[in-house]
């Protein structure tokens, strides 16, 4: 599985699970309200907040993408950033975490030809921004 396919399928959804629930618990928006900023249906801001979609890969204990998010989800709740800046922000944010090696074991569990020991894949297409 090349590092796009799994930046689609498997990064951005926790990335997107993550950004709904900052701003549906921390900062009190509705899940419409939430879904209306993020451009996502309601039923996805539901289906996110089940922990039905983007469950695969947790992103709460990587501490520089749990801060990126919580900054994302305040310049969200306060109006600050459109759909189309945050779609590019959340692909950003997905890139710097693959390049930063952190979802390395389980692209290998997808794709052994893509192990941490082996691979630089990521590391060396998706270059760290900051």
């Amino acid at each position: 599985m090349n590092p796009l396919e799994l930046a689609s399928r498997y990064v951005v959804p926790p990335l997107m699970r993550r950004l709904v629930e900052v701003l549906v618990e921390e900062h009190g928006l509705s899940r419409v309200e939430a879904a209306r900023k993020t451009g996502l249906s309601p039923a996805a801001v539901t289906r996110y907040l089940k922990g039905e979609r983007g469950r695969l890969l947790e992103v709460r204990g990587l501490e520089e993408v749990e801060s990126r998010v919580k900054d994302l989800a305040g310049k969200v709740a306060s109006g600050g950033v459109s759909v189309p800046e945050l779609q590019a922000e959340v692909a950003s944010l997905a890139i710097y975490a693959m390049a930063k090696g952190y979802f390395c074991g389980f692209h290998a569990k997808l794709d052994p030809r893509f192990g941490p020991e082996s691979c630089s894949a990521c590391r060396n297409l998706l270059r760290p921004q900051r």
